[in-house]
């Protein structure tokens, strides 16, 4: 059998497991994307069996992976501290490649990933910089390339290349190469900044907090209801944790951002909001608009107001009408510290 005709057999495997068995794929997860014949098998001189295990999900529990938080992903990955590299590796007793690694340890958790980094960079949610990351995030660098599980308080865990071991070290992503965080478990409270003092709202920081009160006393001014708070509030952490995100690739941004670590790298999109600007017929508005609290706001809710029977949808529904995001049930995670937030401000919910 050649190396492509393998490849299309894992396809179509996978095809038939998830008409056979659709609800074996955990909520919040999904099967491998289409595997390709230059990262789905690892070593062409490897086992094929292994890749193939490794293709169709290997070693899943069938569990729905509910109630796993990242703290147990990072102290699950930190057990095959030692396991030696081995490229289009799946199988611990003998060595794991980075994707391999990753897939590994969610598995045990009762979490399916698919195999490669380039399907793995797809899952769950993004994450718009490192300042946000919490353990058991994805950290995908070199466009896609090679994977690692964060660990928090700047540290992370990977498998790194031949010839070395699966091994804890200082998540040197945050000064180049970093392509994408992607978060597999979306629990748990909001991430702590360095030096943050928290507050009695949702356990806002100050300034998630004067971002928080920007978007509700906005909502109020309008004389809209409270749903709309929640939906825009709900909408900022998924995008941005409630920061202002500026982007390298939007000129002009940085000299609007209050906090220069707030670095952005998805797409056009800058703000609370993530709002697109790069003149598209997505676009938002101007880079000044997008960057500002009042003015991303009162765009984010002209289009919801625009949507007929908003009032009635439910939040993540018409966060997602608003937003047209690649991952729309996203929303649905933080409609709870929406209304604990724009209850806590005044607007009730």
């Amino acid at each position: 059998m050649t190396l492509d005709a393998a490849i299309g057999r894992i396809n179509e495997i996978q095809s038939a497991l998830g008409r056979l068995d659709p609800s074996h794929t955990p909520a919040g997860t999904r099967m491998a994307g289409r595997v390709s014949s230059s990262d789905a098998l690892g070593s062409a001189s490897g086992a094929f069996g292994a890749a193939l295990a490794g293709a169709v999900g290997a070693g899943d529990t069938g569990a729905t992976g509910a109630g796993v938080t990242g703290d147990a992903v990072a102290a699950d990955a930190q057990r095959y501290v030692g396991v030696p590299y081995v490229w289009g590796g799946t199988d611990p007793a003998t060595g794991m490649d980075c994707s391999g690694f990753v897939q590994r340890v969610y598995a045990d958790l009762g979490i399916r990933l698919p195999r490669v980094v380039h399907d793995q960079m797809r899952e769950g949610t993004p994450v718009a910089s490192l300042a946000d990351a919490r353990p058991g995030d994805l950290l995908v660098s070199f466009g896609g390339e090679h994977v690692a599980i964060y660990l928090g308080n700047g540290k992370a865990i990977d498998a790194p290349e031949p010839g070395k071991t699966i091994q804890v070290r200082d998540a040197w992503e945050q000064h180049a190469s970093l392509t994408a965080i992607r978060r597999i478990v979306p629990d748990g409270p909001l991430p702590d900044r360095p030096g943050a003092a928290r507050h009695g709202v949702a356990g806002l920081d100050a300034t998630q907090l004067g971002y928080a009160r920007a978007i509700v006393g906005e909502v109020r001014a309008r004389g809209l209801p409270a749903q709309a708070a929640v939906a825009a509030v709900s909408t900022a952490l998924q995008e941005s944790s409630l920061r202002m995100y500026w982007n390298p690739k939007v000129p002009g941004s940085q000299a609007l951002a209050p906090d220069p670590s707030a670095r952005g790298t998805d797409g056009f999109s800058v703000g609370l909001f993530q709002q697109q600007v790069n003149g598209s017929q997505f676009s938002w508005g101007t880079v000044a608009d997008a960057m500002d609290p009042v003015r991303s706001t009162d765009m984010f809710l002209d289009r919801l107001t625009a949507i007929p029977g908003w009032q009635s949808l439910p939040v993540t529904v018409a966060d997602q009408a608003v937003q047209r995001s690649a991952y729309p049930d996203a929303y649905a995670a933080w409609e709870p510290a929406a209304r604990q937030i724009a209850a806590g401000l005044g607007g009730a919910a």
